[in-house]
């Protein structure tokens, strides 16, 4: 299964070092601090408050994705 981290507009260089330091998915992020995530991944405070921010743009924006149900499926 794919991660959802290849939601994030982030470099990938940033979404390499976020698995690396065990954030495997958005949820994983947002349980954390923007000074967890700094210590964690190894980056600036300043860069661990845009992944924060980023990740939680991201998960509004997929909570407010509606769900289509679609019949031919049911079968």
């Amino acid at each position: 299964m794919e991660s959802d981290l290849r939601l994030l507009e982030l470099a990938d260089g940033v979404k390499d070092a976020l698995k690396n330091a065990g954030f495997l998915n958005i949820k994983s992020i947002l349980g954390e601090s923007a000074p967890g995530i700094s210590e964690k991944v190894g980056v600036d405070l300043y860069i661990a408050q845009i992944i924060l921010q980023e990740a939680k743009r991201v998960s509004t924006k997929m909570a407010a994705t509606p769900i289509i149900h679609d019949p031919r499926l049911e079968h």
